[in-house]
């Protein structure tokens, strides 16, 4: 009796039978007490509703058919924490249903033998989404894909539709990036392979062969049609003609990239010890790198300056108008000190002093007019700094660019690199005069000062470039960069040399009437 009861125990299956054969609802647990099931039973199978357990965790629930997990259920996998919702067929998820998966993403769709296969729509984000038909678990067929940036690190908001092959993009497709770029054609391994065509967020546009991903002839360089060198002179009109080409020196036909224009001079560092070192260091301008064994400072070029007046001309007439102030000035004060001593014995001290102050009234013109002088270069400066705006950028068409009637502008007040200079030259000059030369120096200046006023320093007012070496540079400032590629700048020299003076010389017949109009100024002067 004891033993039959501990047979009874150990008997697996535990609920309704019926002619010795398990039917209606039951449980039995399997010999390798790996299975245990709970559920309905036809004729000793499992046929209905039911729940089968497994020891890891993992379960399924749903409909049985002649002791074969068919029809719809619900299976938690433990090992992926997954959970799927949907058909099944002889144990395997076959039909439509629904995965969720452990990172968030989740299936719907179709299934054939545990895999999604068929149409279906894969979330892997909520923005990242795929819809269209996949095969052995992979994208493959037609179908459009939405990217968040967490799929393959593709770009968000990107948008392709077009064909799959093992869940990669291949065939023809459309790709709208979320940049605004386009892409339509022919791709292979998720590339563009083939031909297509491209209208970039930058306003490039391409059409034609693609190889793994680029043009089959990509513009890599900017090649600056000209010689080693430009040579020039002041004020002279140039022009600056550009291709983009590729490694092979062949030029590209393309369109939409943009390219800058800039100028620049020597850029020479100041020396730590000079206290003109201390305002360098706030210096924005960024030395630029030229192959050229020297950086460069940009300096401002200009397609829109004004007919300018020749200021070496204007320099001269000022320097001859003042030469000759000077001379006719000295003329009257020896004149002026013999009538006085002529007149020293007979005149009163209050006579001498109004010649004193015709004399010191005949002195003071000469201020004033360099002081003039100095007024309208000033004028004519800050004019022509107000009308000389840098040079646009252009876009290329048909790979090709050019910029018309360009000029040096002015240097801007305190140009650095030509402050720098000057505060070198006067530096090295400094170091070579003797202590007594330094002394007559000083003193001679301070005689200048005390008879006339003082001219602001003459480069302040240039209203010309000045002469020396330059640099042209022509660069890619394409943003976004095509494809996330930037062509070579290209460098070009330019050797601007001063103009030739022109000197205007007055007719003989008017320096001579105007000789006798002074003579006869005098005569009036002294008469009083």
């Amino acid at each position: 009796m004891a033993d039959f009861a501990k047979e009874r125990r150990k008997e697996p299956y535990l609920g309704e039978k019926v002619n010795y054969l398990r039917n209606g609802y039951g449980t039995y647990v399997y010999e390798n007490q790996f299975f245990r099931y709970d559920g309905e039973w036809v004729d000793g199978k499992k046929h209905g509703h039911g729940k089968l357990l497994m020891k890891d965790g993992t379960f399924y629930e749903g409909q049985f058919t002649k002791g074969e997990i068919t029809g719809s259920g619900y299976k938690y996998f433990a090992t992926s924490n997954a959970k799927y919702t949907g058909e099944f067929l002889c144990g395997e998820m076959h039909g439509n249903g629904m995965m969720a998966y452990k990172d968030g993403s989740v299936y719907k769709g179709q299934w054939q033998k545990n895999r999604r296969q068929g149409f279906g729509t894969l979330w892997t984000q909520k923005k990242s989404i795929y819809e269209g038909t996949f095969y052995e678990d992979m994208r493959d067929g037609e179908g459009k894909q939405n990217y968040d940036g967490s799929y393959q690190k593709l770009s968000n908001g990107d948008k392709y539709e077009g064909h799959w092959i093992q869940d990669k993009r291949n065939g023809q497709g459309h790709l709208w990036c979320a940049d605004g770029s386009h892409y339509e054609g022919n791709f292979v391994n998720d590339l563009f392979h083939g031909e297509g065509k491209i209208s970039h967020a930058s306003g490039i546009y391409y059409r034609g062969l693609w190889l793994n991903g680029f043009p089959e002839k990509m513009a890599t360089k900017i090649v600056i049609l000209c010689e080693s060198s430009l040579v020039l002179q002041q004020g002279q009109l140039f022009s600056i003609h550009v291709e983009c080409r590729n490694d092979d020196d062949e030029l590209v036909i393309e369109h939409g990239r943009e390219l800058q224009l800039l100028a620049g001079f020597k850029y020479t560092p100041p020396v730590e010890s000079s206290s003109f070192f201390d305002m360098i260091e706030d210096f924005k301008e960024q030395p630029i790198h030229t192959p050229f064994g020297y950086d460069v400072v940009p300096y401002p070029i200009s397609d829109q300056l004004p007919e300018l007046e020749d200021t070496t001309k204007i320099d001269e007439e000022a320097e001859d108008n003042s030469a000759e102030n000077q001379d006719t000035d000295e003329v009257r004060l020896s004149e002026s000190a013999k009538e006085l001593q002529e007149t020293e014995s007979r005149e009163t001290v209050e006579e001498v002093k109004k010649v004193d102050s015709i004399i010191s009234d005949e002195s003071n013109k000469l201020p004033e007019q360099v002081t003039e002088t100095v007024r309208e270069k000033e004028t004519k400066f800050e004019e022509v700094s107000q009308m000389a705006p840098q040079v646009q950028n252009k876009v290329t068409t048909n790979g090709i660019c050019e910029w018309l009637n360009l000029q040096l502008a002015p240097p801007p007040p305190m140009y650095r690199p030509f402050v720098i200079l000057k505060r070198e030259e006067e530096a090295k000059k400094t170091k070579k005069l003797s202590k007594e030369k330094i002394a007559t120096q000083e003193r001679t200046e301070s005689e200048k000062k005390s008879s006339q006023q003082i001219v602001p320093e003459k480069e302040i007012y240039e209203t010309i470039a000045r002469p020396g070496e330059y640099v042209l540079i022509v660069r890619e400032v394409t943003n976004p960069p095509f494809l996330g590629k930037t062509m070579q700048p290209a460098f070009l020299l330019l050797q601007l040399n001063q103009k030739k003076k022109t000197v205007t010389k007055k007719p003989k017949g008017i320096l001579e009437a105007s000789e006798d109009e002074e003579h006869d100024e005098k005569d009036s002067t002294y008469a009083l």
